[in-house]
């Protein structure tokens, strides 16, 4: 199972957990007045968002084993996503039939989902966007979502190749369809460091003294040709 949905899954549950433990972590409720608090049944409130929060842990756990069994791996990659969205939709669009004030507390839940669309967009935006790669003086710069940068001292070799081994786990990264970024595991190759940004072109792979790899891959040949060009002109000079 991949490290992230693991962790995911285990903190919707956890959170769960701790939600009925402590309804006070309830958004919307914890700011009621004492008055109001009478009119809402919060034990089944906080049952409810409980047995919600749970699900959503073992279904993302559940959904990306069953899409990784079945070959969908894009589905795979997307469960933390839609779990969370349709989750979050669903729990908080009904959990206001336990609240029976005149005056509902559902514009506070409305707001909380908008944040989270809106820092789940920006993390995904960020994620998809193209990592570039400069060259400054003797050092390799790849910005971007999990950037960093190598010494071309430190460089032993660059290829250019079609194909590479299959991702056996993501350690610490971003993926989303054809994009991974950031550290995984690949059959053959081990630990590696992963900046691909598309699902179609070749592979640019960049071994540093120690073997260690890092691969890119962009939408157009020529973008990664001229990175392997460029390197292979820094080590021959």
């Amino acid at each position: 199972m991949g490290t992230v949905h693991l962790i995911a899954g285990l903190f919707f549950i956890g959170l769960g957990l701790l939600v009925k433990a402590y309804p006070g972590l309830i958004a919307g409720y914890n700011t009621l007045s004492p008055e109001k608090k009478k009119n809402v049944d919060i034990d089944g409130l906080s049952r409810y968002v409980r047995n919600g929060l749970i699900i959503m842990g073992v279904a993302i756990m559940v959904g990306y084993l069953l899409f990784r069994w079945a070959g969908w791996t894009i589905l795979a990659n997307m469960v933390i996503l839609i779990v969370t969205l349709v989750g979050s939709v669903i729990l908080m669009m009904s959990a206001n039939r336990f609240n029976f004030n005149k005056e509902k507390y559902g514009i506070s839940h409305y707001l909380i989902l908008g944040i989270i669309l809106f820092l789940l967009a920006g993390i995904f935006l960020f994620g998809i966007m193209t990592t570039k790669t400069h060259f400054d003086g003797g050092t390799i710069h790849f910005t971007g979502m999990y950037a960093t940068e190598m010494k071309v001292s430190e460089i032993e070799k660059v290829e250019l190749t079609d194909t590479i081994p299959a991702i056996i786990m993501r350690t610490n990264g971003f993926s989303l369809g054809p994009v991974h970024k950031g550290k995984y595991q690949l059959e053959e190759f081990g630990k590696c460091r992963l900046y691909i940004n598309a699902g179609k072109g070749q592979y640019l792979i960049i071994t540093d003294i120690e073997g260690f790899r890092t691969i890119l891959r962009y939408k157009r040949d020529r973008d990664s040709r001229n990175i392997y060009e460029q390197i292979g002109k820094m080590l021959s000079d």
